[in-house]
């Protein structure tokens, strides 16, 4: 449901590509970003990219829509699945670590010996191992419902997720394929905890953040100083739901990291070779250990950045080269790392709103922080942020807001007759709804979901989400009404299928 990459120009206006890197990215980058932020609709946004150590970095709109408060390179935001390689890490890192003797965590026993608490209904769980966890090749399935809506925050969280799983069974023969699972990095939180002899977050900052000299990083959002603190916007327009926020401790080493640039940016650079005469300011990790993290283990077979995964990370290419990332999703948060080691060269795009093609602005500044480098393997042309149309979602839920749903038709008509094209009519719906769901404040979406289903009643994606709402409400017959149709409509809609089987008759 997003949108794809779109080649635009092989030269960016204003770029010298024989120019330094911060040059190129001030003068390409920037107002790439700054038109794409001005131009759709965006909270706020930050991006930085590294290359042979050197950081340029940048915030762009705001932290929280009410206070118009400035993102900046210190801003802090939740990273969402970003989260999964440095648990990866920490886990990899205790298996390889030797003190008198063998390694404290072997990677290929059972999980159970560490987290006897897990079953699985089909007896199971003795096959379920960390190596095949780190890779998404347990069999097990993923998490349906995060419960942001009720946080537990106990240090027992984990244990607790553990063990509420028992009537799961594995859907595929371990090791055989690759299937993420959100669930197998709690169950890896769970083992390193109990490995390290404390909570998780503490075992991930001993472990991991301390180390590398992430001082401000953590996986509490209770340490997130308030005065940093990206908000999550959902809804459109914009808003940030009061009272929530994706967080609980049952769901923390797969999505509750907390970091900005400055940081993400050290994380980067403790993954690359030193440049000659690097100064020992950069913390590093093992060069053995990242690249026994970095080996592929499964096929993906979603380039270009996700060819096959590693331990956690997905690995691609980057116009010949290798490279190395991970994405993150959750309400009203996006985030997308990408490396390629070879060259010393990282972006991270951080986001707190789901609207944002985050791959593809990553995309699009190593096109240009590479713009000097020869590669094999030259796309006709570089990422171009300014041929991306804007959502029609933004402005008609602004005139919905302000003058109802006949005045948002109007709109809505207007818009898709005007020429040359300039919104895409057909996606940002799901985007503008999906988290209210999540957070489970679907009063937030209304008035954008009946607006959705009248004036696209052929829309499968719009039934689903409504049938959602109507569950979540606790309108039963209407949800059921609802999920039908969107299977009616297309047969092969699994999500509409699976929230189907879980209301009762």
């Amino acid at each position: 449901m997003r949108r794809p990459n779109v080649a635009g120009r092989r030269t960016v206006e204003g770029m010298d590509v024989g120019a330094g890197l911060r040059e190129r990215v001030e003068s390409g980058l920037w107002p790439l970003v700054e038109g794409f932020v001005s131009s759709h609709d965006v909270a706020g946004l930050a991006v930085a990219v590294v290359r042979d150590e050197e950081v340029v970095s940048r915030g762009f709109g705001v932290r929280d829509v009410g206070t118009g408060t400035p993102v900046t390179p210190e801003t802090m935001f939740h990273l969402a699945s970003v989260s999964k390689p440095f648990v990866a890490t920490a886990i990899v890192s205790v298996a390889t670590a030797r003190g008198a003797g063998e390694p404290v965590l072997d990677l290929d026993a059972p999980i159970t010996d560490w987290v006897p608490e897990f079953t699985l209904a089909d007896g199971r769980e003795g096959e379920v191992t960390a190596r095949r966890l780190l890779s998404h090749s347990s069999g097990l399935p993923d998490v349906e419902s995060y419960g942001w809506h009720d946080p537990q925050l106990g240090d027992e969280a984990l244990s607790e997720f553990a063990r509420s799983i028992s009537d799961w069974r594995l859907q595929s023969e371990p090791g055989s394929a690759f299937s993420y699972s959100n669930a197998g990095f709690e169950l890896l939180g769970l083992l390193l905890s109990r490995v390290m002899g404390t909570t998780f977050e503490k075992a991930m900052q001993q472990q991991v953040l301390a180390p590398l000299g992430l001082r401000n990083s953590t996986f509490l959002r209770g340490d997130v100083p308030a005065h940093l603190a990206a908000s999550p916007h959902v809804g459109m327009p914009l808003s940030v739901p009061e009272g929530a926020y994706p967080y609980t401790r049952r769901h923390a080493p797969s999505s509750t990291l907390h970091s900005n640039l400055v940081e993400m940016c050290r994380w980067m650079v403790a993954h690359f070779e030193p440049v000659k005469g690097s100064d020992g300011h950069w913390a590093r990790l093992d060069p053995g250990l990242v690249e026994q993290m970095w080996q592929p283990v499964m096929p993906v077979e979603r380039p270009p950045w996700m060819d096959s995964v590693g331990r956690s990370w997905f690995v691609g290419s980057y116009r010949g080269y290798r490279t190395v990332g991970h994405g993150g999703s959750d309400p009203g948060f996006g985030s997308k790392v990408v490396m390629v080691p070879e060259l010393r060269t990282g972006v991270v795009v951080l986001a707190n709103s789901n609207n944002i093609p985050a791959p593809d602005i990553a995309a699009a500044a190593l096109d240009i922080a590479l713009a000097d480098v020869p590669l094999s393997a030259k796309p006709d042309g570089m990422t171009d942020l300014r041929a991306f149309p804007r959502s029609v979602v933004g402005p008609v839920a602004e005139v919905l807001r302000a003058s109802g749903p006949e005045a948002a038709k109007v709109e809505l008509g207007r818009l898709a007759g005007v020429e040359p094209a300039e919104f895409d009519l057909d996606e940002g719906f799901v985007d503008a709804t999906w988290g209210a769901m999540e957070l489970h404040l679907p009063s937030l979406v209304w008035p954008l979901l009946r607006l959705w289903t009248d004036v696209r009643p052929d829309s499968s994606d719009a039934w689903t989400m409504t049938g959602c709402a109507h569950q979540l409400d606790g309108q039963l017959d209407l949800a059921r009404s609802a999920l039908r149709r969107a299977i009616d409509l297309n047969p092969e809609n699994d999500d509409a299928a699976q929230i189907l089987s879980k209301i009762p008759s």
